[in-house]
């Protein structure tokens, strides 16, 4: 059973409605913090590319090769000509500063999300609705499957490098000379494992994996949509719903638009130093100026950000698809958790959908020890899901999507 059909008094239900916004706002200030990190226990090494891109993280600015170097350089001179009698500022000065610049680029990064077009916030926008238009249904074929994996450079190379670091790349070396087929690849996949994960390997591309100044945060982004699509599957195969493996479309959907908003922070950081070093100068303001030197990257704009945006953004990539009348369910799960409509009001889809997101939050900043436990009961009363289920998800490693490969 999906949900729980408990009733709860107005009292209940206004408490957790608190408790929920509550828990959102730390989870966001989780995501964004560069002090805690994703259990490396619950992570799909075959998936992730953390291993590769987000380890030996550096955040010495004169390794770091940006659009506004230049005018760090030329305050770097002129602090040399003025001979600066102080060989450090104090942590005020800095803790100012830093302020300062989060202000600008916390408005800097909203204006953006708020006035620019999908299209421009996010290029090359992976086909998910043409997936949609044939995944779930009897049409489903590996020809259809490798004809959108050819049209797509990115998912081309995405299915290859997944084959080639999972066990399956053996077989495929043996299957094909090259060992770059990806109509072998999308073989060794299976095409009933094709539909549970087409949607995540399309996803990884849209992540600035590589961005030195976010290599820390963009693991537990990922991890975040991994574990909200698996179980969402999960819960749709509880309920016996005709197509569970929809549910690992629905969850990757819904977990788009923070991946837009952290691929934007560092342009946008860079931006708000120039703007916020040229007030300084212009106002003669010589210690805050020469303090910007020995700023870096820091992300205290993206906790409100995130809180604030991050369903609009995912609301924007959504209207974006032009939807096939056969997965429309799909994009009603979407509108029903971005509206958020109790989950006693959804369909299965959108139920399920919200109780992957609530054990997806839970789980990234338990591990942290980061929520607080009586909080807990409300939490997932509010979308209405029993204990037994939470251990039961739990049992199964929702993390790890390939683990029975």
């Amino acid at each position: 059973m999906l949900l729980t059909k408990k009733n709860y008094t107005q009292e209940a239900i206004d408490i957790a409605k608190q408790v929920s916004n509550e828990v959102e706002i730390r989870h966001a200030k989780w995501l964004a913090s560069m002090s805690h990190s994703v259990d490396q226990s619950q992570v799909d090494q075959i998936l992730s590319l953390q291993g590769r891109y987000c380890e030996d993280v550096i955040f010495n600015e004169d390794e770091r090769i940006t659009r506004h170097q230049r005018i760090l350089l030329m305050c770097e001179q002129e602090r040399v000509k003025e001979k600066r009698q102080k060989a450090a500022y104090t942590q005020i000065t800095q803790q100012n500063v830093i302020g300062d610049i989060t202000k600008v680029a916390e408005n800097m990064l909203i204006t953006k999300l708020q006035s620019q077009p999908i299209d421009l916030l996010c290029r090359a926008i992976p086909e998910f609705n043409q997936f949609a238009s044939f995944a779930y249904s009897p049409s489903l074929s590996f020809t259809k499957l490798s004809l959108l994996a050819t049209n797509s450079h990115q998912l081309k190379s995405t299915i290859i490098d997944f084959i080639a670091n999972s066990r399956l790349g053996d077989r495929m070396s043996r299957h094909s000379k090259s060992g770059s087929d990806v109509k072998v690849a999308i073989g060794q996949i299976g095409i009933e494992n094709c539909r549970m994960l087409f949607p995540v390997l399309m996803a990884r591309s849209m992540l600035k994996w590589t961005d030195k100044n976010t290599q820390l945060l963009v693991p537990k982004f990922w991890q975040q949509l991994v574990v909200t699509a698996n179980v969402t599957r999960m819960r749709l195969e509880d309920a016996r719903v005709n197509n569970p493996d929809a549910g690992v479309l629905i969850g990757v959907l819904r977990s788009l638009g923070s991946f837009v908003i952290i691929n934007h922070f560092t342009p946008i950081f860079e931006d708000a130093l120039i703007e916020v070093m040229l007030s300084y100068r212009n106002s003669n303001r010589r210690e805050e100026y020469y303090a910007c030197a020995d700023i870096k990257a820091h992300t205290a704009c993206l906790p409100k950000v995130l809180h604030k945006l991050e369903a609009k953004v995912t609301l924007d990539l959504l209207e974006s698809f032009d939807w096939p009348a056969n997965s429309s369910y799909i994009k009603t799960a979407l509108l029903e958790d971005l509206d958020q409509i109790p989950v006693a009001q959804r369909s299965d889809y959108g139920a399920a959908l919200a109780q992957a997101r609530a054990y997806a939050i839970y789980d990234g900043l338990a591990r942290s020890e980061l929520f607080y436990e009586r909080h807990k009961p409300f939490w997932f009363a509010n979308v209405q899901i029993s204990g037994e289920a939470l251990k039961a998800i739990r049992a199964n490693a929702p993390g790890k999507m390939t683990l029975a490969f």
